[in-house]
Parts: structure tokens; C-alpha cells; sequence
């Protein structure tokens, strides 16, 4: 019989296999659909995001695997490769050795259920994209299921530990306006570029904020990502466009993190805020969390990254990261998993839903 850490690596390395760069996601969405047991059903079938469930026992609480199938673009990281104890190759980490936890356990649980609670499987693309390619919104308008849950765990890399909350991920534009001339003569110009160079000294200079919540530190910071100017070598340029991105601790709203990111620049200054996914409610001490943590004696730390648990969080619906990837690994060209995280993350989740 083939053993557990094999079956593991092979399912892995077979969906690191199938390319499924973001917007490209329609042979990794099939197959994954495919590898579902004929026990779950399917609950909700969208553009993107598909949720399947075996018949609900109402007397059990209802816990929700969820992990995207999408990848950010290759890095001469496929094929993959299985070597010295690792699955090589793109999204190895982020996160098909997460989905490939969830879909072994679940084909287990379609034969041997388990005794405390019903088990719902998510599976979801495009998670690699901005925030208005997001299925999930859609998957909660569209499905009656997903509001039962009582607990969400995002197969997210977290290298074997339970992060909880996560942090907001806001992109702005700020456009800095001047006057153009011929750069022989700059003093009857108006330098674009030198105005951003001042205009972004407080981002520049900005020391990371730190907040502590339910014991906790999360870290809000901001970096300028992007500057776009010029037209020629010798032209003075009249406008610059800088590109910021805003990750905000979950102490603050949106609207508060906007007013925030608009104080650090000058007034006059045009700002559009291009995307914004608000920070997740911190999950840490919920009965369901704490027997999670039992099942395999877990550190408890914070997501200092935005994840999807902050669509569940957002609704109401209890939700933390908990995966088998390591995050330093994360959109690497070395990407990769160990075999035996993936068997540690699959052991504690059975024991979790065994009680």
C-alpha cells in the first residue's frame, strides 16, 4: 500500500504539473473538480470558486478547507520535481500542497467521516490577482452552505503553524504634476520627478507601525512599489506617477487606512486608490481554534499578509491560515514543500476533525 507521505508528494507534484498561472486556470480547475469523491456534492458551482460538501449531520459544526489553485507566473519552476524529501516547482508552497492536503483528506473522509464535525471543501482560482477578480464575494452571495460554517482553514503557506488575522492590502496612484521643458535649460521647467522625490519622502522615511492584537504583533507599513516618468532623455517631465502599496493592521477600516495613506502626502497631490482587501478579523482563542491547535500542538502567530481569510472574517465566519508551505518560499523560483510538512499538516487536520 502506498504510504501517506508518497500519496502526498504524488498529488502534490501532479497539481504542480498542471500550469495554472492566474487567468489561466481552466485544465487545474477541471482536474482538481475531478479529484473531488462522488460523496461531496457540489453546493456551489461558480465562475471560479466551487464548494463541495458531503450530506450535513446539523448536529455537527461545519469546517471549511479552502485553497486556491492559481500560481503567480512560471520562473523556469516546471515541470516539478520530487527530491531528497521536497516537492519542487511552481506553487509547490503557494499553495497546491495545501490543496492537495485537502483533497487527500476529504477522498478519506468521503469513506471513514468524521466524528466532529462535517468537512466542506473550497477550491477557488485567481486568489494571485487584485481585488475585483476575487470569486469568493460571489461564492457568498450565491451559496447558502458556506454561512454555516463555523470555522474557515485557509490552506495558506504558513510552514505547520496557525496564522491568524491578516493584514489589509491597499494600492494607491499618486500623480505628481510640473511643467515640461528642454532639460539644457531645467530653470524654466517644472521637474515632475523631483516633486515625487519630495512628495514621498514621508513614505520613504516611514518607520513601521506596530499593533498588538489578542497578544499578537502585526505590522502596518508602506512602500513605493512603482514611479513612472519621462518621455526622453532630454525632456524635462511634467508629470510622475507613483505606485504605493499600503499593507494596514486590523486595528483600522478602510476608510481610516484611505485618510491615512492621503495624510502622508502633500495636499495637493491626486490620489486613486486602485485596490483595496480590507484586513480579517484575528481569530485566536475560538473553542474550534484552540482544538485546532491541540490536534498538533501549533504555535499561534500573526499573517503579516493579506489572505482570503479576511472574506470569511468580513461575513462573520470564523477563519485562520493554517498550511503546509513554508511563506520564504512563496513566488520563488526555488519554490517548494517539504513532504513531511505536508504529512504533518494532513495528521493534525484528521486528528482536528476526529475530536
Amino acid at each position: 500500500m502506498i504510504s501517506l507521505a508518497d500519496r502526498l508528494a504524488a498529488r502534490t507534484l501532479e497539481l504542480v504539473d498542471i500550469a495554472s498561472e492566474s487567468h489561466h486556470e481552466e485544465l487545474i480547475q477541471a482536474h482538481v473538480q475531478w479529484l473531488v469523491p462522488d460523496e461531496y456534492k457540489a453546493e456551489f458551482l461558480g465562475d471560479d470558486a466551487f464548494l463541495f460538501a458531503p450530506e450535513r449531520r446539523p448536529e455537527l459544526p461545519l469546517v471549511v478547507l479552502a485553497g486556491h489553485y492559481d500560481t503567480v507566473p512560471a520562473q523556469d519552476n516546471l515541470p516539478g520535481r520530487i527530491e531528497d524529501g521536497v516537492v519542487h516547482g511552481l506553487g509547490a508552497a503557494d499553495m497546491k500542497g495545501g490543496v492537495a492536503v485537502a483533497l487527500e483528506l476529504v477522498r478519506d473522509l468521503a469513506v471513514d467521516p468524521p466524528a466532529a464535525c462535517d468537512v466542506a471543501l473550497l477550491v477557488f482560482g485567481r486568489e494571485e490577482l487584485p481585488a475585483q477578480f476575487n470569486p469568493l464575494p460571489a461564492l457568498f452571495e450565491g451559496s447558502r452552505l458556506i454561512h454555516d460554517a463555523s470555522l474557515a482553514i485557509v490552506l495558506e503557506p504558513t510552514a505547520g503553524a496557525i496564522h491568524a488575522g491578516c493584514v489589509g492590502n491597499m494600492t494607491a496612484r499618486a500623480t505628481f504634476h510640473g511643467v515640461s521643458g528642454h532639460s539644457a535649460r531645467p530653470w524654466l521647467a517644472q521637474n515632475a520627478i523631483h516633486a515625487a522625490v519630495d512628495g514621498l519622502a514621508r513614505v520613504a522615511t516611514l518607520p513601521r507601525r506596530e499593533v498588538l492584537i489578542s497578544g499578537l504583533s502585526f505590522y502596518e507599513v508602506a512602500s513605493v512599489t512603482r514611479l513612472d516618468a519621462g518621455i526622453a532623455d532630454n525632456v524635462v517631465p511634467d508629470r510622475a506617477t507613483a505606485t504605493l502599496n499600503y499593507r494596514y493592521t486590523p486595528d483600522r477600516t478602510s476608510d481610516e487606512a484611505q485618510a491615512y495613506l492621503r495624510s502622508l502626502l502633500p495636499d495637493d497631490i491626486d490620489i486613486e486608490i486602485v485596490s483595496d482587501s480590507p484586513p480579517a478579523r484575528v481569530v485566536a482563542d475560538s473553542p474550534l481554534v484552540r482544538a485546532l491547535r491541540d490536534a498538533g500542538d501549533l504555535a499561534l502567530e500573526p499573517k503579516q499578509a493579506w489572505t482570503n481569510v479576511a472574506d470569511f472574517t468580513e461575513r462573520g465566519i470564523d477563519a485562520v491560515n493554517f498550511g503546509p508551505g513554508d511563506p520564504k518560499f512563496a513566488h520563488r523560483r526555488d519554490e517548494q514543500v517539504e513532504i513531511a510538512a505536508l504529512v504533518h499538516c494532513y495528521e493534525t487536520l484528521r486528528r482536528f476533525f476526529s475530536g
